[in-house]
């Protein structure tokens, strides 16, 4: 649909601009070489819905070429493009070569930092879904996303626009803070309540494999009813946080091998890269990509134990130990299943499952204000752009 402005946004000076017009696409393919690697940016460290990047570096030697990327570039991964993942540089490095790297064009009639937040605004976002494609996961290209057109105000009302958002988004600084706080301690309570010392005396050693189950047999994910079912990958679980990402269905996510079946019982773990340590509860039912393993505690242990005992410092040392036997790291069944540790009874389980519990509802509530706070934001740059905000 074309773009039409009114006569009073003609009359301030308002103009419709490509995005090509405003930002070009830095292509530089370099070959990584040593050391590289400390300072490499991956999808894995861009979130959803965040411009900052708050962790970096790859656990192994970098291999294929990727991108060169200096510092205030805008990082954005073409695959997925409905999880809302744009990112400015903390500093410059190379990253995947699944980003687009873009950076503004020194053009007269547009303010460079105004660039991040409109490729976070709804009109871009449903701009890149519609022209993302591909069999398995959706991807964008630029010379698609170059042709989104929106309309842009004058120089004074874009400064204006800029000092709000700038404004909200360090509210959403400060909520990471907290929120980075409350994973901070819960990570220390992790390991005091599952420390040795603390469990030898009134607990006995198990191996995982006596304890827990592991989905095994697929589904046809292009089959009813698993194809309209929650659609569980690596990339839509956080990093180290045990929470669960924006997910789609099979069906929408174009998946067409076979998948593992999980209902609200199960909780996931994904077996490749442990370094990430990514795991969630969904407490649904869904499919899951093969990288992916659906666990829940049998005989006498409590699933949610088991969760939380996935989340220590201790079985996250053991599993990224485990992990590079191959070119890529990733943990198999039989190496999870040997893991020991000291379980507790139910009771005591129950308590810890209490206590770490309180943690994860703090952190539910702040994500809660965040998701509010970048919602607002959003609505604030669609209706400045629509010229809607005076």
């Amino acid at each position: 649909m074309a773009i039409e402005l009114s006569e009073k946004q003609i009359k301030d000076g308002w103009q419709i601009v490509k995005f090509g017009e405003i930002a070009k696409n830095i292509v530089e393919r370099i070959p990584p070489k040593s050391g590289d690697e400390k300072k490499f940016i991956g999808l894995e460290h861009i979130v959803s819905g965040s411009l900052k990047v708050d962790s970096w570096g790859s656990e192994t030697v970098l291999k294929a070429q990727a991108f060169k990327i200096k510092k205030g570039d805008i990082i954005y991964p073409k695959r997925n493009t409905y999880l809302r993942r744009v990112a400015v540089s903390p500093h410059d490095c190379i990253g995947s070569a699944d980003f687009i790297v873009i950076r503004p064009q020194k053009v007269s009639f547009f303010i460079p930092d105004l660039l991040k937040f409109i490729m976070l605004s709804e009109a871009f976002h449903d701009f890149a879904i519609a022209n993302s494609a591909g069999s398995l996961s959706k991807r964008t290209k630029w010379k698609l996303i170059a042709e989104f057109e929106f309309p842009l105000p004058p120089i004074k009302r874009q400064k204006e626009i800029l000092e709000v958002l700038e404004k909200a988004q360090n509210c959403i600084i400060q909520t990471d803070k907290s929120i980075d706080t409350v994973l901070s301690v819960k990570r220390i309570t992790i390991s005091k309540l599952y420390s040795s010392k603390r469990l030898e005396r009134c607990s006995k050693i198990v191996r995982l494999k006596d304890v827990f189950d592991i989905v095994s047999g697929q589904v046809d994910p292009k089959e009813e009813p698993y194809a309209s079912l929650p659609h569980i990958a690596p990339d839509n679980i956080s990093k180290c946080t045990g929470q669960l990402l924006k997910y789609q269905s099979a069906k929408q996510d174009a998946v067409t091998s076979g998948k593992y079946e999980f209902d609200e019982t199960w909780f996931l773990y994904s077996k490749i890269r442990p370094n990430l340590r990514k795991i969630c509860y969904p407490r649904f039912r869904g499919v899951c990509s093969a990288d992916v393993y659906p666990i829940k505690g049998k005989n006498v242990a409590h699933t949610e134990y088991l969760f939380y005992l996935m989340q220590s410092e201790h079985f996250n040392r053991y599993a990224e130990s485990n992990s590079m036997r191959s070119g890529f790291p990733k943990i198999n069944r039989d190496d999870l299943g040997v893991y020991q540790f000291y379980l507790p009874n139910f009771e005591a389980q129950l308590n810890t499952i209490k206590v770490l519990d309180e943690y994860d509802k703090t952190y539910q509530a702040l994500l809660t204000h965040r998701e509010k706070i970048i919602k607002l934001n959003i609505k604030l740059l669609t209706s400045a752009l629509a010229g809607g905000a005076q």
